[in-house]
């Protein structure tokens, strides 16, 4: 087993995640949120091109493939214009309890890592992303909004419920190759 769960880093401040909201509301598309049947999932998805965003979220895909590259070691799929993003809202009350991100039934690739940018340009009480190896450890780190946070989508993990105020992600899964 690997020693890092996760690598987390400060990335964008408040006027560049207002700038990338801007830029996301602007380039919303059509898209179903799949999630594991099994989980409960109240936050509110949209979509957007990873092309649209592309050049405002750069230094956060830095950070992926930095991380990658000196943690978890990878093969990953590169990024495509076209690849979908999750834009993921979470308003009082909502949450998404404990889940892997995978595509099972997908004959080509697995999602090897799991990317999140809080997007909040306000203040929230509770919303903690959790992880679970053999205990839960809060990343409290993410919080911040600017911060990135990269760990293996095997991991198990969750959103706790947010009690006041508003939390914005976007969510990259970053595949490759089937597991073998």
């Amino acid at each position: 087993m690997r020693a890092a769960n996760y690598s987390s880093m400060n990335v964008f401040n408040l006027e560049q995640i207002r700038e990338i909201n801007n830029v996301i509301k602007l380039n919303f598309i059509q898209g179903n949120d799949v999630h594991d049947k099994d989980a409960i999932k109240t936050s509110d998805v949209k979509f957007v091109n990873y092309g649209k965003i592309q050049k405002y979220i750069s230094p956060f895909v830095e950070f992926c493939l930095t991380a990658n590259n000196n943690f978890f070691g990878f093969d990953l799929h590169p990024l495509t214009t076209m690849k979908k993003l999750n834009y993921n809202i979470y308003e009082e009350g909502t949450e998404y309890n404990w889940h892997i991100d995978a595509v099972p039934r997908d004959p080509v690739r697995d999602i090897k890592l799991t990317a999140l940018l809080n997007l909040s340009e306000e203040s929230y009480e509770g919303g903690d992303l959790v992880l679970f190896r053999s205990n839960e450890i809060i990343c409290n780190e993410f919080n911040t909004p600017g911060s990135a946070i990269i760990f293996p989508s095997f991991i198990n993990h969750k959103v706790n419920k947010v009690i006041s105020g508003r939390r914005l992600t976007l969510a990259i899964w970053m595949s490759g190759p089937k597991f073998r």
